[in-house]
Order: structure tokens, then C-alpha cells, then sequence
């Protein structure tokens, strides 16, 4: 998802910058945190943890079942309807089949597996995926300026300037989640070195695919790397056009199985009745029943869920400022990002109008963060904060 983002993932990347700022001086400030909420609640408090865990979950949630959406449709054969000017659909039960599938056997190895080992498989799909995008991509590029591409009419002008604001910023929200690598590993929120590399790798190879698709006539003023396959189809075939998908999907498994990794890092230290196993396995299950639901509704809760996490990195970075500092960078952290932040949120509803299908998935957010708030009130009430 992130790595077809386009210019989106520059902006992502520059806005999650400060977001890996200040997760390194909440590790440094609680190095024997296990997991972004507890870093939060080293400042903030048992209702900070509890707020900041729920908040994590249902953040990853929400993304990790968008991802199963996307690997489910690559195995589902497209369906040619009767009309030939209506759109090919796919068998919507088919769809949940291979979802919940993806679901399961991610979380049957973030079980069976030591935390290392799924880390490294993670990593190595992801390395993989990202190569073969970027390879093609440079493959695509190269083809376009010797002048063998036949060049594509554009039938639309390029959009206005909040248009193309608000089109950043939608596709800015599908690199968040990178905060999962502190869910697990000490080192890799230490320095920050970890995540910056991480951010910074999946935007170059995002630009570059946003460029290749460019130079080859088909991007058509489009922000984002969506239509890259359709350039690979033309160029290489139908070997091409498979070999991308394989690469996206497995970019796509790689983040299934580190989201379902930070859940069980999460889940281990929530404060419940339930052992973790219990919890974790009852949120897979969740998730599958979720994956189905939204597959049938033809809806993509993805979005929702980078809004989510954007409110997570909102109180991140108010644990962050209990942090004594007194540096420049600190101090615009805490002036600058509440901006940037709210108009993360406000700038794609503005670009349309304020349209109930802008508003949707701010309003879903908007309910489902104030559920989180709720419970970790009532799930800490009982004890001093």
C-alpha cells in the first residue's frame, strides 16, 4: 500500500519524522517499555497506557485487515458479468475465503515463532517486495526515455492546489504503523535508526515507482503509483505484470505479520483478566469476522485505521512534552505538530466539499477514538494513576 503511495509517502515520511523523535526520547526516557503504550505511560500514566494500547490495537486492526483485504484479491479469479460496460467484479465470498486466510496463517506464525524470527521474516518479504517494485520501476523508467513508449492521452487536468493537499494527505496515512517496530525491540526505538531507515527506504522506492509510472505516459497527473502495474502490463507482459503483484503482496504479508506482531506485543501487557494467548487469538478471530464484513460492504477500513494511529502519535507526542527539554526541536514539536496533525484530519473533508464520504471515515475515527477513550477510563478508574 505504502510503497504504491506516490509523492503521499515523501509527505508520510516527513510527517512521521517527529513521531520517531519522540519515541526515541521515550525509550531513552523508559528503556523496559515493551510496546508504544507503555512508552506513553511512562509519563502519562496507567490511563495514558491503557488509552495509547487501545488506541494501538485497534489502529493495527483495522490496517492489518485492509492488507488481508489485498492479498485475499489477488488469489480471487475475476468474474466477466453479462454487460461489457459494467466492471469485472470478483466473488465477494471467494474474497473473504483468501482474507481470512492471510489472517490466520499470519497469526499462526506470529504464535508459533520466536518474536526474532518473525522479525526477520518480516523484514526479508518486505526487502524483497520493495526490490522488485523498485527494480521494475527503474526497468519502466528506462524504457519511457529511450523513446519506445508510446506516450498516453491525459483526458483530465492536473487537480487544483488543495486537491492535490488533500490527495497527499489521504495517501500520506497509508505509511503510518511504522511505530511497530517499538512494540518488540529495544534497539530499534533507541536510536530511531531502525524506523528512519524503514520510512526512508519505503518512500524513495514510492517516489521512484510515482516517477516510472510518470515517465511512462500512464501516470496521468496521478499523486500516487497506482497505475505502475498498468505500465508493467504494457511494457513487459503479463510475466511483468505478475511478478509486480507477487512483489506487492508480499510487501503487503510482510506488514500483515509485523501489524499482528505488534498486536501480541500489545496484548501482553494489557492488564487482563484473559492471558494474552486468550486475548490475541479472540482479536484474530475479530479481525476475520471484521475482514468479511467490510469485504461484503465493499468498504476498506485502512484509512480509518491511519487516523487512528495519527491520534495515536498525537498523544505520543504529548508524553513526549512531560519530558523535560529545552531544545529548539522539542519545542517546535510541541507547537507545530498540533497543525500539522489537524490538518492531517481537516484537509481531505475541505478538498471535497465536506461530502459525507470525506466525512465518513473521520467520523468513524472520531467515534472509535472516543470508544478507546472510554475504555481505558473505565478500565482504570480503580486504580491511582
Amino acid at each position: 500500500m505504502a510503497a504504491r503511495a506516490g509523492l503521499g509517502t515523501l509527505v508520510g515520511a516527513v510527517l512521521l519524522a517527529p513521531i520517531v523523535y519522540a519515541l526515541v526520547r521515550l525509550r531513552r526516557h523508559a528503556p523496559d517499555a515493551r510496546s508504544t503504550a507503555e512508552l506513553v505511560g511512562s509519563t502519562l500514566g496507567q490511563r495514558g497506557t491503557a488509552f495509547a494500547g487501545v488506541l494501538q490495537v485497534t489502529g493495527y486492526v483495522l490496517i492489518a485487515v485492509t492488507a488481508a483485504q489485498f492479498i485475499g484479491l489477488v488469489f480471487v479469479p475475476q468474474q466477466a458479468t453479462t454487460d461489457p460496460l459494467s466492471p469485472i467484479e470478483p466473488n465477494y465470498w471467494l474474497w473473504s475465503l483468501w482474507a481470512v486466510a492471510a489472517i490466520v496463517v499470519a497469526a499462526m506464525l506470529v504464535f508459533a515463532l520466536p518474536g526474532r524470527v518473525v522479525a526477520s521474516l518480516a523484514a526479508v518479504l518486505a526487502l524483497v517486495g520493495l526490490l522488485i517494485q523498485f527494480y521494475y520501476a527503474l526497468a519502466v523508467a528506462a524504457r519511457a526515455m529511450t523513446g519506445t513508449v508510446t506516450e498516453q492521452i491525459v483526458s483530465h487536468d492536473p487537480p487544483p492546489t488543495l486537491g492535490v493537499l488533500g490527495t497527499l494527505t489521504v495517501l500520506a496515512v497509508s505509511l503510518f504503523g511504522v511505530e511497530v517496530v517499538t512494540t518488540r525491540t529495544r534497539r530499534g526505538s533507541s536510536n530511531g535508526w531502525p524506523m528512519s531507515l524503514a520510512v526512508g527506504v519505503v518512500a524513495l522506492i514510492a517516489a521512484v515507482t510515482w516517477w516510472a509510472a510518470q515517465q511512462s505516459g500512464w501516470g496521468g497527473n496521478s499523486l500516487n503509483g497506482s497505475t505502475f502495474g498498468i505500465a508493467v502490463g504494457e511494457l513487459y507482459g503479463d510475466t511483468g505484470a505478475t511478478v509486480v503483484t507477487v512483489g506487492a503482496t508480499m510487501f503487503i504479508f510482510a506488514a500483515l505479520l509485523a501489524l499482528l506482531w505488534g498486536i501480541a506485543a500489545v496484548t501482553e501487557g494489557l492488564d487482563a483478566q484473559a492471558s494474552p494467548d486468550t486475548v490475541f487469538a479472540g482479536i484474530v478471530v475479530a479481525m476475520a469476522v471484521l475482514a468479511v464484513a467490510v469485504i461484503q460492504a465493499d468498504w476498506t477500513p485502512g484509512y480509518v485505521g491511519g487516523l487512528i494511529l495519527l491520534a495515536l502519535y498525537a498523544v505520543v507526542l504529548v508524553a513526549n512534552s512531560r519530558i523535560a527539554a529545552d531544545s529548539v526541536v522539542s519545542w517546535w514539536l510541541r507547537f507545530v505538530m498540533p497543525v500539522v496533525l489537524a490538518a492531517v484530519v481537516l484537509l481531505p473533508p475541505l478538498w471535497a466539499d465536506f461530502s459525507l464520504g470525506a466525512l465518513e471515515p473521520v467520523l468513524v475515527a472520531a467515534v472509535l477514538v472516543a470508544a478507546a477513550a472510554a475504555t481505558a477510563l473505565l478500565g482504570t478508574r480503580s486504580r491511582p494513576d
